[in-house]
């Protein structure tokens, strides 16, 4: 049975989790992992300025707390967000740099082209593609458990910095954002191949979490398109049937 129409209750600490935008890398189909050499694009300062405009719109008046990756493509689309929230005279509050919000690291393919990591190293990309949490490097790395660690020690530190009475606002990345919404949500660690949890450039989510309990008790898209909140129950079951369920319809 579906909890869909029920939402978070006035007590739930609220996080709005956004991926920054388009770069270089990203239109090139390139690996950046933890490399800091890429720049947004045209079409990712645009993406950023259209989430500014949003947060601006819609959220900075109740946005209490701010966190972002170390990273330059990270960076660069907080400083969107906050110039927007700004112009419209809804500063947001001093941001927090967080190291363990940077992207996913995945060693010896950073900085390579997709298609040259499946010609050049075809089993391990098959194996990736397939089932990344047993994916384990040449050197012995294993990227997606590593990950998926860091994930649940940010929540630990978002949760512990939250203030009762406004949203916690995060700017990172997508392999970073969706283990952390999924590990909110009390999802394995497989969950990470669901695109029901798939942070394409800009899109910025929002889980509530209520006091002192284990995982985030509801979730949903925020921008580009407004969603429903799916309760975490709800999220667990179509996670582990593989169905990306009600959210599937606004990713674009």
């Amino acid at each position: 049975m579906s909890s869909l129409a029920t939402g978070p209750s006035a007590a739930a600490r609220r996080f709005l989790l956004a991926r920054h935008g388009e770069t270089n890398f990203n239109a090139e189909g390139r690996i950046q992992g933890t490399l800091d050499s890429s720049q947004l694009t045209l079409r990712g300062i645009g993406q950023a300025a259209g989430l500014g405009h949003y947060v601006a719109t819609h959220e900075a008046a109740r946005v209490a707390r701010v966190w972002v990756s170390p990273m330059t493509r990270a960076r660069q689309t907080l400083a969107a967000v906050e110039g927007a929230c700004e112009a419209a005279g809804a500063a947001l509050p001093a941001l927090n740099v967080r190291d363990d919000l940077r992207e996913i690291e995945l060693y010896h393919w950073e900085g390579r082209l997709k298609t040259e990591i499946a010609y050049e190293e075809e089993e391990g990309w098959k194996q990736w593609k397939s089932d990344p949490t047993k994916y384990v490097t040449p050197a012995g790395e294993t990227p997606l458990p590593t990950l998926w660690e860091r994930a649940v020690s940010n929540w630990d530190a978002l949760r512990a910095d939250a203030a009762g009475d406004g949203a916690t606002l995060v700017v990172a990345h997508g392999a970073v954002g969706r283990c952390m919404v999924a590990a909110a949500l009390g999802c394995g660690m497989e969950s990470f191949k669901n695109e029901k949890f798939q942070f394409d450039n800009c899109w910025c989510a929002e889980l509530a979490w209520e006091p002192d309990a284990p995982t985030a008790s509801h979730w949903r898209w925020l921008y580009k398109a407004k969603g429903p909140w799916e309760s975490a129950e709800d999220a667990r079951r179509d996670a582990a049937a593989g169905r990306r369920g009600a959210t599937a319809g606004i990713i674009a």
